[in-house]
């Protein structure tokens, strides 16, 4: 039997998994404020994965491999993604081939550890050590590195936009 919490989880994954595919596709209104927040969000997020994995020293390497990996795909990414005023707003155009590689390592990272999840019967409720397969089937040395090229990629590249677009929208204090 599902529980409806668990269908309630499915549809809220399903919907994030949604709009982070829908803002890699198309022109994107850039809002400022948006940004800034997600930026902090990633940045958060990023800095309590590598707090956890301080004390293990493979996840340290994967978390700054997956940091690198991040940084490298938002800066190639900031190259290639153009912008357009319309009226009264700017919008870009990311990359589409970037944004769905990142977006598939994140999606394919939460199946594969819900995957393992399940597989361990901690989703089912079979399991009697529920705690420590659930600590088991989450903490891998990589996944914060797999994580952390998503919240590497977003923090720096939206950093990157928003420089973009000051020079953009002010063009005559930038000279």
């Amino acid at each position: 039997m599902i529980h409806i919490y668990w269908v309630f989880i499915a549809a809220l994954i399903l919907y994030g998994i949604y709009r982070r595919i829908r803002r890699n596709i198309g022109w994107q209104m850039l809002r400022e404020r948006k940004m800034k927040i997600r930026i902090v969000i990633f940045l958060i997020v990023g800095t309590l994965f590598l707090a956890v994995s301080a004390s293990h020293p493979v996840s340290l390497i994967s978390d700054a491999a997956g940091i690198a990996a991040g940084a490298i795909l938002a800066f190639y990414s900031s190259k290639v993604t153009r912008f357009e005023r319309r009226d009264e707003h700017w919008y870009y155009m990311p990359n589409v081939l970037i944004g769905s590689i990142v977006s598939l390592l994140f999606i394919g990272r939460l199946f594969f550890r819900l995957f393992g999840l399940y597989s361990n019967g901690v989703l089912q409720g079979t399991s009697s050590e529920s705690a420590q397969h659930m600590n088991q089937a989450i903490g891998s040395s990589w996944t914060a590195g797999l994580l952390l090229i998503m919240f590497a990629y977003y923090a720096i590249y939206y950093f990157i936009l928003l420089r973009q677009h000051k020079k953009f929208a002010n063009p005559v204090e930038n000279h």
